[in-house]
């Protein structure tokens, strides 16, 4: 009796759908750390650019704070990628340190908007 040997495709082929698999989510997380950052870049340059135009005024620390907040949470969901990617205690501590920041950003967002 012979015994038969699995295709060679048929044993190549899971791991190269992980491959890929975790290659796609490598690129969702470089894409979402790149918004981001632009998000929070185009928040502080529209704003300097509002103060520039029209002067200091109250609104300005406000768009800075709600770009910043936006762009976090594009920082966040990054961060949940990669625990999905390189689960370690330093990619823990990250995802934390952002949602805190997030949050920190998001009360202060609140409060300016109920002090005004």
């Amino acid at each position: 009796m012979s015994k038969s040997l699995p295709f060679p495709s048929a044993t190549c082929q899971p791991d190269r759908k992980v491959g890929l698999y975790y290659t796609s989510l490598e690129v969702l997380r470089t894409s979402l750390l790149l918004v981001g950052s632009i998000l929070i870049f185009a928040g502080l340059a529209h704003a300097a650019f509002e103060a520039v135009r029209h002067g200091p005024g109250p609104m300005i620390p406000w768009q800075i704070v709600a770009h910043a907040a936006l762009g976090l949470e594009f920082f966040i969901g990054a961060g949940i990628l990669n625990l999905i990617l390189n689960p370690t205690w330093a990619s823990v501590i990250f995802a934390t340190l952002t949602i805190v920041t997030r949050k920190l950003l998001t009360l202060s967002l609140k409060h300016q908007a109920q002090g005004s």
